[in-house]
């Protein structure tokens, strides 16, 4: 599983290495998500919404796919969704998004290994502005900064997890094939350790 702030090229890696290994390809249905451009003007009003309905559908999408036994690479995993509540959520609406978040979480069959895509804000912004996608042009700084906080802190909270966090504000897998190759080669060493 591929994870990772926003904008950081979770689903390009992805979709580079399900290529590369034939393996099936699952893609976070964000765009499914009818809270998720007024979470972008009002976090207070629609976050409890907005992580609920994302919750649900990456339970429901990864749960199936997981399911059948076959090769897979996402770019995200149902943490994610804890992640960003932490972030966003009033304590009240947090409590009860985590009691959901449980008896879901407890339900999916984990991932061989997390690989978890850190990079700095500056890097995150240039890629957001790139890519040009409307909703996310209202992201500031600064929440990017508490989501790749939130990322670190649940990582080195979790040392059960079998993770490797690979730096990318200077790797461009993209346009550099060797680039890819230098991350290839680093998750097939960690996928054999587990």
């Amino acid at each position: 599983m591929i994870e990772g702030n926003i904008g950081v090229g979770k689903t390009s890696l992805a979709k580079a290495l399900s290529d590369k290994w034939g393996y099936r390809l699952l893609l976070e249905e964000f765009e499914e998500n009818p809270f998720l451009s007024q979470f972008y003007t009002d976090k207070e009003k629609y976050g409890l919404q907005t992580e609920l309905r994302f919750m649900l559908d990456r339970f429901r999408q990864l749960n199936t796919a997981l399911a059948n036994n076959e090769p897979v690479i996402a770019d995200y995993f149902i943490e994610k969704s804890l992640i960003f509540a932490e972030n966003t959520l009033s304590t009240s609406d947090l409590n009860l998004f985590k009691e959901l978040y449980q008896i879901l979480f407890q339900k999916l069959k984990k991932p061989d290994l997390y690989v978890y895509l850190s990079a700095d804000v500056n890097r995150l912004q240039t890629n957001i502005k790139r890519r040009n996608r409307r909703m996310e042009t209202k992201i500031s700084s600064e929440y990017l900064e508490k989501i790749n906080k939130g990322y670190l802190k649940y990582v080195s909270a979790h040392k059960e997890l079998n993770y490797i966090i690979l730096d990318v504000s200077k790797l461009d897998f993209m346009k550099y094939s060797e680039h890819l190759a230098e991350i290839d080669c680093l998750i097939q060493k960690n996928r054999t350790r587990n």
